[in-house]
C-alpha cells in the first residue's frame, strides 16, 4: 500500500518530470530502474523520502512543478523529441527552464493554438484521461462554405472509422459561413479534422482558443505565461464525469447522412 509520502515507484518517476507515468512503468518492467542499488520491477513498489531513485543510471530528484499556457504556432511538432529533426514545443522553453516540460493536449503541426506545458506527470494523465471530458473549443477555417446542414450533421453525429462522433457545440462565430466554431470533449487523434473531411472539408485551418476552461486571451500567438495557482487548483480539481456514447441520429436528414456512409 502506498500513501502520500511513500508514493507508488512509477508516480514518483512521473512527478519529478523524468517522463510521464506510463514510460515510467515500461522503464520499471524493463529493469531500468533501481531503489538504493537493487533493480525493482514492480511500478507499484513504495517509495520512502530517503530513498535513492535511478532511472537509466541518472538519479531521479523531484523538480519544482512548472505549468505553463502555450499559444502554439504552426510547424511546431508536439512531443520531446521529433526523429525527423523537427523543432518541437519543448525546445521553446529550453532557454527558459531547467525542468524537462512536455504538452497536454497535443495539436498536430499544422494547428494553432492552446497548449499546456508542464512537468506535472499526475496533471498530464488526470487531463489526458477522456472520463474527464476535457473540453476544447477550435476554430475551424475553410477555404468553402460551412453550411448549416453541415454544423446540424456534426452535433447529430459523424460515422468515422473509429466510431460514432458527434461535437458539443457547432455555430457560426462571425457572419462569415467559412469559419465555424466547434466545442469538444473527445480526445481522439485529429478528430477535428476528421469529421470535417468527412464532411467535405479536406482542407481547413485550426485554432484551438480554449483547453479545460483556460482561454489565449492576452497571448498572442507564439507566445506564452506561467499558470496562477487558481489556474492550477481549477486544473487539478477537474470532476471525472460519466461518458455517454454518441446515439445514432433520430431526425430524417441525419438518419439519411449515416446511412450514406455505411
Amino acid at each position: 500500500m502506498t500513501t502520500n509520502s511513500s508514493p507508488a515507484l512509477s508516480k514518483y518517476i512521473a512527478q519529478s518530470g523524468y517522463c510521464s507515468r506510463r514510460q515510467a512503468t515500461e522503464f520499471i518492467k524493463a529493469g531500468q530502474v533501481m531503489i538504493n542499488g537493487i533493480k525493482v520491477t514492480t511500478p507499484f513498489t513504495p517509495v520512502q523520502a530517503k530513498d535513492v531513485v535511478m532511472v537509466e543510471k541518472n538519479q531521479i530528484t523531484q523538480a519544482k512543478k512548472v505549468y505553463i499556457l502555450f499559444n502554439k504556432p504552426k510547424n511546431l511538432v508536439c512531443t520531446l523529441a521529433d526523429e525527423k529533426g523537427r523543432k518541437t514545443v519543448s525546445d521553446v522553453f529550453i532557454p527558459f527552464f531547467e525542468e524537462r516540460l512536455y504538452p497536454i493536449g497535443r495539436l498536430d503541426r499544422s494547428t494553432t493554438g492552446l497548449l499546456i506545458m508542464t512537468n506535472d506527470g499526475n496533471l498530464t494523465q488526470k487531463l489526458s484521461h477522456p472520463k474527464y471530458e476535457v473540453k476544447k473549443t477550435y476554430q475551424v477555417t475553410s477555404e468553402l462554405n460551412i453550411t448549416k446542414s453541415t454544423l446540424d450533421t456534426l452535433l447529430a453525429g459523424v460515422p468515422l472509422e473509429d466510431g460514432f462522433m458527434k461535437v458539443d457545440e457547432a455555430f457560426y462565430p462571425t457572419d462569415s459561413k467559412k469559419i465555424a466554431t466547434v466545442v469538444i470533449h473527445s480526445g481522439k487523434n485529429h478528430i477535428v479534422r476528421r469529421l470535417f473531411e468527412t464532411l467535405g472539408h479536406p482542407d481547413i485551418k485550426l485554432d484551438r482558443s480554449e483547453y479545460a476552461g483556460l482561454t489565449k486571451k492576452g497571448l498572442k500567438t507564439g507566445e506564452w505565461r506561467l499558470l496562477t495557482p487558481q489556474e492550477i487548483d481549477n486544473l487539478s480539481d477537474q470532476e471525472e464525469k460519466s461518458i455517454e456514447k454518441p446515439k445514432r441520429p433520430r431526425n430524417l436528414r441525419a438518419k439519411k447522412f449515416y446511412a450514406r456512409l455505411q
